[in-house]
C-alpha cells in the first residue's frame, strides 16, 4: 500500500496550519501540514476505500463545545465511521474562517452539509449516515430552515450541493413545520423564472393530485413561479377542483402566466 501527499492550490484550503487524522490499515494517523508557502495537502490512498465520509472541523482554543465536537469526531475516526478528519484552529488560521464565511465555532462541514454549534452523538451519527448513503437532502434543508438559515439553504442549492427537488418531500408532508413551509416558499420565490424551478415542474404538477387541498393550493401557486406556458393546461384542470381556494389560486396563476 502506498500513501502519497499531494499539494493543492489555495482555492481548495483544507489543511492550513491544521492537524488532520486519517485511517490507514485500521490505525489513526496524525498528519500536519507545514508547506511553505502554506498550501493545502491531501492524502491519496492506493487501496480500496470504504467511502467513509470526511469531516472538516473549525475550532478555537477556548471554545468548550469545540473540544466536545472534536472528541465525538475522533471517536468516529477510531471506529472507521469517518474516513478523514481535518481540525483547524481559526485563531491560528483566520484566513480559513474567512474563506468559508465562518463567524462562530464549532463549525463543521460533513460531506456537502454544513453545521454550526454542537451536536449530540445521535445527531452526528444520523448526519454521517446520510452523507455515506447520499441521502438526507430534504432533512438538511428542513434543518436549515427550522434554524433560520434561509441564506445557507439557498446557497446550498445554488452551489449544487442539493436541488429544488429536495423540497418536494417537505411540501407533501403535512407535518412539515410552518417556519419550514415559509422558508420553502422563500426559496422557490428566490428561484422564480429560472431553469432550476422549471426542472421540478413534473413534481409540482404531481402535488396537484394530493388529497390535501392546501398542498394542491401551494402547488398551483409555485407552478406560476416557473413562468412556463407549458403548465397552463394542467392549471386549467384545477379550475374544477372541489376546493374553492385551489380553484382561486389556479385561476390567479393562469392569469399571471398570461400577462
Amino acid at each position: 500500500m502506498i500513501i502519497s501527499i499531494r499539494r493543492k492550490n489555495s482555492n481548495n484550503l483544507i489543511h492550513f496550519n491544521s492537524i488532520s487524522y486519517i485511517k490507514f490499515a485500521g490505525v489513526e494517523i496524525q498528519k500536519t501540514c507545514s508547506l511553505n508557502p502554506p498550501l493545502a495537502c491531501t492524502i491519496d490512498f492506493c487501496m480500496n476505500s470504504s467511502h467513509a465520509p470526511a469531516a472538516l472541523l473549525l475550532v478555537s482554543t477556548h471554545c468548550p463545545h469545540c473540544h466536545a465536537m472534536e472528541a465525538l469526531l475522533h471517536e468516529r475516526m477510531e471506529t472507521g465511521v469517518l474516513g478523514e478528519l481535518d481540525v483547524i484552529n481559526v485563531e491560528h488560521s483566520p484566513e480559513v474562517a474567512q474563506q468559508y464565511g465562518v463567524r462562530s465555532v464549532p463549525w463543521m462541514r460533513l460531506g456537502n452539509f454544513i453545521f454550526d454549534g454542537a451536536m449530540t452523538p445521535a445527531e452526528l451519527d444520523r448526519w454521517i449516515a446520510h452523507v455515506k448513503d447520499n441521502s438526507g437532502d430534504s432533512e438538511y434543508i428542513a434543518f436549515l430552515l427550522a434554524h433560520g438559515k434561509l441564506a445557507r439553504a439557498i446557497d446550498s442549492i445554488e452551489q449544487g450541493s442539493t436541488t429544488l427537488a429536495s423540497l418536494i418531500p417537505l411540501l407533501e408532508d403535512t407535518d412539515t413545520k410552518i417556519n419550514v413551509c415559509l422558508g420553502i416558499g422563500a426559496i422557490l420565490e428566490h428561484f422564480e423564472n429560472t431553469q432550476a424551478i422549471r426542472e421540478i415542474i413534473p413534481e409540482l404538477i404531481g402535488l396537484m393530485q394530493n388529497a390535501n387541498s392546501m398542498i394542491r393550493t401551494d402547488a398551483c401557486h409555485y407552478l406560476s413561479l416557473t413562468h412556463s406556458m407549458d403548465i397552463i393546461e394542467s392549471l386549467k384542470k384545477m379550475l374544477d377542483d372541489e376546493d374553492e381556494q385551489v380553484r382561486e389560486v389556479a385561476r390567479e396563476s393562469i392569469e399571471a402566466l398570461l400577462e
